[in-house]
């Protein structure tokens, strides 16, 4: 008797994936942690922050994980899942760049996550609006941390900073909506 052979939808399957990818990220932001912890680079409070932070990031990265192995009629149930973990990244990149100095961290990368992410999904709306609310998310941390610790840097380097990477976030989803998206004569 043959077996029957469960197929992934390329949702499913990509679901699966960007979370499993998850894994990795996270153990590399933990481990960057406890090396800086290490030296007495961080303090006792920032030390606590970033674990809960990544901590609580690596709950919900589970979860969703265990969701995508799951096999659903619906592919929304994985498009959700990479869309909430879309959404957790950015709210995470937000509270390290505000944690680490606002336009001073070098946290700043890490809005490349959840973009790179949403490129998953193969959809340009998805792509664009992960853009602008990483641009948003950067730009209200950058800014918040600015007013609250007045006078470490000038104005015009907070809105010249802020709008150089919010321009670069939209300069890797248009990059990467070149690289997944098949041109009109592909198609």
């Amino acid at each position: 008797m043959a077996k029957k052979i469960d197929t992934l939808s390329w949702l499913q399957s990509t679901a699966i994936r960007v979370t499993r990818i998850h894994f990795y990220y996270i153990a590399a932001f933990l481990g960057s942690i406890i090396v800086f912890d290490s030296w007495n680079l961080l303090t006792n409070e920032a030390v606590i922050k970033f674990w809960t932070v990544g901590g609580a990031l690596l709950v919900l990265n589970t979860l969703l994980w265990y969701i995508s192995r799951i096999k659903f009629s619906k592919d929304l149930i994985y498009i959700s899942s990479v869309q909430i973990l879309v959404l957790a990244d950015i709210v995470f990149a937000s509270l390290v760049v505000y944690w680490q100095r606002g336009l001073a961290s070098n946290a700043v990368a890490l809005f490349a996550v959840p973009i790179i992410t949403a490129a998953a999904l193969r959809s340009r709306t998805m792509l664009m609006a992960t853009a602008a609310l990483s641009a948003a998310a950067y730009s209200i941390s950058a800014v918040r941390y600015f007013y609250a610790h007045y006078g470490e840097s000038f104005r015009v380097e907070l809105y010249g900073e802020v709008g150089f990477y919010s321009a670069i976030f939209f300069v890797i989803a248009w990059l990467l909506l070149a690289a997944v998206s098949p041109s009109s004569k592909e198609q």
